[in-house]
C-alpha cells in the first residue's frame, strides 16, 4: 500500500492505496512530502497531532493535505508518516491523527516543487476489493 506517481500535464498527481481509509490518508501525506522533497530523507524526529471533519471523505482528503502543507509552510514540518484514525458520526467525517516528521533543512532536504494545494481536480475515494483507493492532483 502507499502511492505512486501519475503523469500529469501540469501538476502532480498521484494514485493512493491502503488497507483502510486511514492508510489511504497516511499514503496521501507521503505522496505529499515526496513531491516537495525525497521522503526517505525525511526523519520522525517530532510527532504532532492533527483533528479535521468534513461532510465527506474527499473534503477530509482534501483539508487533511492542505493542513499539512500549511504546516509545512507555517512550520516548516515535513511529514516522514502518520498514523491516522477515521470514523463517521453524525453524517460527517472525522480525523484523528498522529504525524511524524521534522523541519525542513535545505542541506538534507532536496527541493522538489512547491505545493500550491491539494485539489478536487479528478478526485475520488473509493473501496474496492478490500482496498481504498483515490487519486490527488497538486496544484504546483
Amino acid at each position: 500500500m502507499g502511492f505512486t506517481f501519475v503523469d500529469h500535464t501540469a501538476d502532480v498527481a498521484a494514485d493512493l492505496t491502503g488497507r483502510t481509509a486511514g492508510e489511504l490518508f497516511a499514503s496521501a501525506a507521503q505522496a505529499l512530502t515526496d513531491t516537495i522533497t525525497e521522503l526517505s530523507a525525511v526523519k520522525p524526529a517530532v510527532t504532532q497531532s492533527v483533528t479535521l471533519e468534513a461532510g465527506f471523505l474527499d473534503d477530509l482528503l482534501v483539508d487533511w493535505l492542505n493542513e499539512l502543507l500549511y504546516r509545512f509552510e507555517v512550520q516548516n514540518l515535513l511529514v516522514s508518516d502518520a498514523t491516522v484514525t477515521l470514523r463517521e458520526a453524525d453524517g460527517r467525517w472525522h480525523l484523528d491523527a498522529s504525524v511524524a516528521g521534522e523541519p525542513f533543512d535545505p542541506a538534507r532536504h532536496p527541493s522538489r516543487v512547491l505545493v500550491k494545494s491539494a485539489t478536487y481536480h479528478g478526485l475520488h475515494v473509493r473501496h474496492e476489493q478490500g482496498t481504498w483507493r483515490a487519486r490527488i492532483v497538486f496544484d504546483i
